[in-house]
C-alpha cells in the first residue's frame, strides 16, 4: 500500500525549492529589472518574506534550526536593543514602521536557511544564476553609459539611481565571481573571469573607489583562507586602479578624501552625547562641514551609524554578530561555500567603512553589503550543522567504563589515544595540552570529521564517522568512527617481495599525485597512514592534520609533504633508493612528466640531506 504524503510536506517542499528560490534570485537581481526600489521592496515581501513566514508556520522545526544559529541569535539581541531604543528615539518616522524592519531581516535569515536545509546547492545555484544575470546587466549598463554619456559616472539600469549605490551591487557580484575563481574547483577559471570582467568595468565606470578598496581587503582575507592564489585578486585590483588612473583620473581621484575625516570627527562628537545607549534607532543627524557649504545627513560609515543610533551597547552587539560569522568561517574554512560567503561579507564590511548609514532598512542596495552576505553565512552554517554527526557527552567514569572493554591501539604518556571498542568501532581521543589553543574554536575531532567527509566527496577513501565524543571534565574531545578494512602500506610492504612491492609503490605514486592534484596537503602523510584495502584501493587514515585547498598544491608544499614522509628510514629506503623509478612512474601518470621530474629531484635532494 502506497503511503500518502501529507499536504504540508508538499507545501513545505514547494516553498523551499520553488517559491523561496525564485524569490532569492529576484532579491539579488531585482534592482536591475525593476523600475523603482518601492517595487523591489514589494517583490521581497511577496517572494521571500511571505513564503519564509508560511514555511515557519507549516514546519515549526525550522524555528529550532534557525534559532540555534549563533549569528541569528546575535542579530536578535541587536534587534531587541534596537526596539528598546525606540522608546527614546527622536525619529520622525512612525515607531511601528521602524519596528517592522528587524522582522524583514529575520525573514531573510529564515528564507535562506530554509533553502539551504532543503538543498545547500540550490541556494548556491540561485546565487550563481544571479551572478550571471548581474554580469549581463553590467554589460547593458556599460553600453548605455558609453553610447548616451548623459552622466560623467555610470549609474546602471532598472531601479539603480545612484553611482555610489550601484557600485555596491556591481562590486558585490564582482567579488562573488572572483571568490568563485578562488574557491570552486568545479567551475572552470575562464567562466568566472569572463563574468567578472564586465562587473569590474562597471565598478570603474561608477567612479566609486569604495568597492576597489573593499575588494583589496577581501583579497587579504582570502589569502588567509585559500593561500597564495588570492594574491591574484590583489593584483587585479591594483591593475584596475591603474587602469582607472589612466582612463578616467578625474573621476576617481579628483575628489580626494571627500571630507570623510571631517564627517567622521563630527559623528564621533555627536555620538559622545549619548555614548552608551545612542540617540535611538531612526534618529536623524546633520553634519556641518564648512568646506562643503551644505549640511550632510550621512556619517559615511556603517559602524559610526550604529554607534550614533544604538551607542556602545548596540555597536558591541553588531560587532559580535560579525565576529561569530568570521569565527564560523575560520573554523570551517575548508568548506568552499563558507569561503565564498566570507569573501562577500568582508567586501560588505570593508565597503561600509567609507559609505552607508542605513544599516537596518527595507531591502535596498545596502543589503548587498550587510544582510545578504550575513544571511548566506548563517544559512550555510545551519545546513552544515544539520549534516554534522551527533555529539555524545561522557563523564570521566563513563569514558573509563568504555575503555575497560576496549583494545588499546595507541597511547602516550597522557593515556589512550586510539582504542578499538567492543563493537568494532574505533575511538580516537584528542587532549588539549595548553589553556589557550586553537582546539578551543577548532577541535581536532571536528577537523578529523570534516576532512574525512571532504576526502570522501573527492573520491578518496577515509574513515566513516559515527559520532563525536566530549569529556569536558578531562579536557578531552574525541570521535568514534568505523575503521576501514585493510593493512597499512608499511606493514604490507614488509611482507612482499621486491617485484610485488614495486607494483604497489607505482600505485602509491599515482595516489600521491592524485592527492597533490586535488589540493590535499596531508601533513601526517607516511606509509603508516595509508591503507591498502581488500578491494585494492588506497585509503587515508588519521586525517585530522590536513588542509584541502581548491587547487593543486604548489611545488613548495609538495616538497614539504615529501620531507615529512621520508623522515622514516624504512619508508625512505623504499621510496628514494630501492623503488624510486616505480614511484616516479606512477606520479607521472597522474601529474605529468615535468612534475614527476621535479619530484625525482626533490626526492634525491631530501635523501642526500638526510643521509
Amino acid at each position: 500500500m502506497t503511503r500518502k504524503i501529507p499536504f504540508t510536506c508538499h507545501l513545505d517542499d514547494f516553498i523551499a525549492r520553488r517559491w523561496l528560490t525564485i524569490g532569492y534570485v529576484a532579491l539579488l537581481t531585482g534592482l536591475f529589472w525593476l523600475s523603482s526600489t518601492s517595487a523591489y521592496t514589494k517583490i521581497y515581501y511577496g517572494l521571500m518574506a511571505t513564503p519564509a513566514l508560511i514555511a515557519l508556520m507549516v514546519r515549526p522545526r525550522y524555528w529550532l534550526n534557525v534559532l540555534r544559529e549563533p549569528i541569528v541569535l546575535a542579530f536578535l539581541a541587536l534587534a531587541a536593543w534596537l526596539l528598546l531604543s525606540l522608546s527614546w528615539t527622536s525619529s520622525e518616522d512612525g515607531v511601528s514602521g521602524l519596528a517592522k524592519r528587524p522582522v524583514y531581516v529575520f525573514m531573510m535569515f529564515a528564507g535562506c536557511a530554509i533553502i539551504a536545509l532543503k538543498n545547500q546547492s540550490l541556494l548556491l545555484g540561485a546565487l550563481r544564476i544571479s551572478g550571471m544575470l548581474a554580469s549581463l546587466a553590467a554589460l547593458v549598463g556599460l553600453a548605455i553609459f558609453l553610447t548616451e554619456a548623459a552622466y560623467d559616472r555610470m549609474i546602471g539600469i532598472g531601479a539603480l539611481s545612484n553611482p555610489l549605490l550601484s557600485s555596491h551591487v556591481f562590486g558585490f557580484f564582482c567579488t562573488y565571481w572572483v571568490a568563485v575563481w578562488l574557491t570552486d574547483r568545479n567551475c572552470p577559471s575562464w567562466i568566472s573571469i569572463i563574468f567578472a570582467i564586465p562587473l569590474l568595468a562597471a565598478v570603474l565606470a561608477t567612479g566609486s573607489r569604495t568597492p576597489l578598496m573593499a575588494m583589496a581587503l577581501t583579497g587579504l582575507w582570502m589569502v588567509a583562507l585559500v593561500g597564495q592564489r588570492a594574491f591574484y585578486l590583489l593584483a587585479a585590483v591594483i591593475i584596475a586602479v591603474i587602469s582607472g588612473l589612466v582612463l578616467i583620473p578625474e573621476v576617481l581621484f579628483q575628489r580626494g578624501l571627500s571630507f570623510r575625516p571631517q564627517i567622521w570627527s563630527d559623528a564621533i562628537r555627536q555620538a559622545a552625547d549619548h555614548l552608551w545607549i545612542g540617540h535611538g534607532y531612526g534618529s536623524e543627524f546633520s553634519f556641518n562641514i564648512a568646506e562643503i557649504g551644505h549640511t550632510l545627513t550621512d556619517p559615511h560609515n556603517v559602524e559610526l551609524a550604529v554607534l550614533l543610533e544604538l551607542g556602545i551597547v548596540g555597536l558591541t552587539l553588531w560587532l559580535v554578530m560579525y565576529l561569530l560569522a568570521f569565527l564560523r568561517c575560520l573554523t570551517q574554512k575548508h568548506h568552499a561555500s563558507l569561503q565564498l560567503a566570507s569573501a562577500l561579507t568582508v567586501f560588505g564590511l570593508a565597503a561600509g567603512l567609507t559609505e552607508g548609514s542605513n544599516f537596518l532598512s527595507r531591502p535596498n542596495e545596502n543589503w548587498f553589503l550587510i544582510w545578504i552576505p550575513l544571511s548566506l553565512i548563517a544559512a550555510i552554517s545551519i545546513s552544515l550543522r544539520q549534516e554534522a554527526p551527533k555529539t555524545r557527552t561522557l563523564s570521566r567514569g563513563q569514558l573509563n567504563e568504555l575503555l575497560q572493554t576496549a583494545r588499546t591501539i595507541e597511547e602516550d604518556g597522557h593515556g589512550v589515544k586510539v582504542a578499538e571498542l567492543a563493537d568494532g568501532n574505533y575511538l580516537k581521543l584528542f587532549r588539549r595540552k595548553r589553556v589557550v589553543s586553537s582546539a578551543l574554536w577548532s577541535p581536532p575531532s571536528r577537523r578529523f570529521a570534516d576532512n574525512a567527509k571532504q576526502l570522501q566527496s573527492l573520491g578518496i577513501a577515509a574513515p566513516l564517522i559515527d559520532c563525536f565524543v566530549r569529556v569536558s571534565a578531562a579536557k578531552l574531545d574525541g570521535i568514534i568512527y568505523r575503521p576501514l578494512p585493510g593493512d597499512t602500506l608499511r606493514n604490507r610492504w614488509r611482507t612482499l617481495g621486491d617485484e610485488e612491492r614495486e607494483e604497489d609503490i607505482r600505485q602509491f605514486g599515482t595516489f600521491l599525485g592524485q592527492l597533490h592534484q586535488l589540493g590535499i596537503y596531508f601533513r601526517s602523510l607516511h606509509l603508516g597512514n595509508v591503507l591498502m584495502q581488500p578491494n585494492g584501493r588506497l585509503a587515508l587514515i588519521d586525517v585530522a592534520d590536513m588542509t584541502i585547498s581548491q587547487h593543486a598544491l604548489s611545488h613548495w608544499k609538495r616538497r614539504r609533504n615529501l620531507t615529512h614522509m621520508l623522515r622514516y628510514s624504512e619508508d625512505s629506503h623504499w621510496l628514494t633508493m630501492q623503488h624510486v623509478s616505480a614511484l616516479i612512474s606512477g606520479y607521472a601518470d597522474q601529474c605529468g612528466q615535468p612534475a614527476a621530474r621535479r619530484l625525482e629531484q626533490q626526492l634525491r635532494a631530501i635523501s642526500h640531506s638526510t643521509s
